[in-house]
């Protein structure tokens, strides 16, 4: 009876490590998963700033193309408001995607939700505000 009692020992020992391995896979492939996803979104993220940079230099040098073509009268310069320092600076990344975002159409919600997930801001709502009044300006 001795034998039998040391053969189930075994046995369960066996099933034991054969149960810990199949968790341990699952573990590596739900790791790997979540890595894929993340890395995904690392690209997208870098695309999305790439889009949003080429843009703004695609507008720069058409606005230096216009004032080398045809600088305006002195009393016709207009001065652009100089941007707010009060608030607490809000990361160039972060304002480059939240204005791709909404000259792309994006519903404010959506950019607001994007931002809450990839970036810190004391006060997202104002940069919102400036990006989709500068987008419904572009239209």
């Amino acid at each position: 009876m001795a034998e039998r009692s040391a053969a189930e020992q075994v046995k369960a020992l066996v099933e034991a490590a054969e149960r810990e391995a199949r968790e341990s896979r699952e573990a590596v492939q739900r790791v790997a998963a979540r890595a894929d996803e993340l890395s995904g979104r690392v690209d997208e993220l870098a695309a999305g700033v790439a889009d949003a940079v080429a843009a703004l230099k695609q507008e720069i040098d058409t606005l230096r193309a216009a004032s080398e073509a045809a600088p305006p009268a002195a009393d016709e310069v207009e001065e652009a408001p100089a941007p707010a320092s009060d608030g607490p600076a809000v990361p160039e990344g972060a304002r480059l995607l939240a204005l791709k975002m909404a000259l792309d159409g994006r519903p404010r919600a959506e950019t607001t939700a994007y931002l809450g997930e990839n970036f810190e801001l004391a006060d997202p709502e104002a940069l919102l505000d400036e990006v989709y009044a500068r987008a419904e300006a572009r239209k």
